[in-house]
């Protein structure tokens, strides 16, 4: 396979140079730990590191390639070396793919996208493989968070982590362009994805997101100096969304039901879509409601911060929008 194999990937120049480097040295990690938020680059990037350390054949066709990019997660049987039913993903389990001597290059590579999304004992299960590594093997995980609630401290120690960060909005609006998006378009598009070009793409490809950003937008619009009682209606409205696109996640285990919406949490798109508006509000209206924005928006990231920490989404919500109230 010829070309550079990180030349699709959208800014993160200091990451990209790093993984370069180690590439050439021959310096490789046993196990690699992209985080950043959801869209942001992490899946792409890994593959890009998995095309450098296999360029016999693209990907989806080496043997000594190994993903999981499910939005469900993994599941048990993907992992064991002894599977009680055959994998449902894959045609070996990724300890059985380890397992094997490398085909075609000089090692084996396994990428699991979102590790956050697979269970404690799957993740103590591959703890175990991270603590004994083969100098045959690489395997590279992503996440969006090293939340000890998303993903073991255990298992983060046993990996190099790579830390991605939100892109320029002019690099976003450059990929967009290059993507076939009208001007206008990409500019609004790199405006909304904040820093996420994983977002943006979806975007471009599917307007409902926009449609959805601007809805939760108005809904934050509808809150600000309104009763209490519209904050509280708007938290209890989010929280169940929640629910029910998590009952879906959970249902997708099941075999005959796995075409789940793939999308993000509600909680987290309308977190994402007041925080834009709010910036949007600071551009268009500096004076005096600047100072109590600007807190409004430090607040949104905490509200993300204690949802990380699994505290009750209603509770967070409901703290942050009756504070949202107070501003109209």
């Amino acid at each position: 396979m010829e070309g550079d194999p990180f030349l699709g990937v959208s800014g993160h120049q200091a990451p990209v140079r790093h993984l370069v480097e180690q590439v050439r040295a021959g310096r490789l990690a046993h196990a690699y730990l992209l985080f950043g938020e959801p869209g942001i680059g992490k899946t792409t990037l890994a593959r890009a590191l998995a095309r450098a350390l296999l360029p016999e054949l693209e990907l989806d066709r080496h043997p000594d390639y190994w993903e999981d990019d499910s939005d469900q997660g993994l599941l048990m049987d993907e992992v064991r070396l002894i599977p009680e039913k055959p994998p449902l993903r894959h045609q070996h389990s990724l300890l059985q793919f380890l397992n094997w001597r490398p085909t075609l290059a000089r090692r084996r590579v396994a990428l699991i996208s979102g590790i956050d999304r697979g269970a404690e004992i799957l993740q103590n299960i591959l703890l175990k493989t991270l603590e004994e590594p083969h100098p045959g093997q690489v395997i590279v995980l992503t996440s969006p968070s090293l939340s000890p609630f998303a993903i073991l401290p255990t298992l983060v120690s046993r990996c190099q982590k790579v830390a991605l960060h939100p892109l320029p909005t002019a690099a976003i609006e450059s990929l967009m362009r290059r993507s076939g998006a009208e001007p206008e378009r990409a500019r609004q598009l790199s405006r909304m994805a904040a820093g996420r070009p994983g977002w943006a793409l979806r975007a471009l490809r599917s307007p409902e997101l926009v449609d959805e950003h601007e809805r939760w937008a108005g809904r934050l619009q509808e809150v600000m100096g309104a009763p209490a009682h519209r904050a509280l209606r708007l938290a209890a409205e989010l929280d169940a969304a929640s629910r029910n696109w998590r009952s879906k996640r959970r249902a997708a285990a099941d075999p005959e039901d796995i075409d789940v919406d793939p999308s993000e949490d509600p909680v987290l798109i309308a977190l994402r879509s007041f925080q834009l508006r709010l910036r949007q509000r600071m551009d268009q209206d500096p004076g005096d409601q600047m100072l109590g924005l600007a807190r409004l928006l430090e607040a949104s990231y905490a509200t993300l911060g204690h949802l990380e920490q699994n505290v009750s989404a209603r509770l967070a919500l409901e703290v942050f929008l009756l504070r949202c109230r107070l501003v109209s």
